[in-house]
């Protein structure tokens, strides 16, 4: 599963969020974040349209906060990644 992670090295919040989810990333394998600092690659927030940061991503999904809470960009993660988990066959 990757994750666009959007931030800023001057940003507090967004340390904070990256602390939150360099710990899922350790407890869950599967999980790759891509980390976009607007300092540095101001494109690719323009390209994926990001007004705010921090901002965490999954294909159509993102989410943004003022003051994130590790419960929330949990939560986040962790429904984006069981979207992901199908079944082989839903039909039986």
């Amino acid at each position: 599963m990757r994750i666009e992670f959007y931030k800023s090295a001057l940003c507090p919040r967004c340390a904070y969020a990256s602390h939150v989810l360099k710990k899922l990333q350790a407890e869950f394998d599967d999980i790759e974040i891509v980390s976009f600092d607007i300092a540095t690659d101001f494109k690719a927030f323009k390209d994926a349209n990001i007004r705010m940061i921090p901002t965490i991503k999954h294909q159509d999904s993102s989410r943004s906060w003022l003051l994130p809470k590790a419960s929330e960009i949990r939560d986040f993660v962790l429904q984006n990644r069981c979207s992901n988990e199908r079944p082989a066959s839903q039909n039986e």
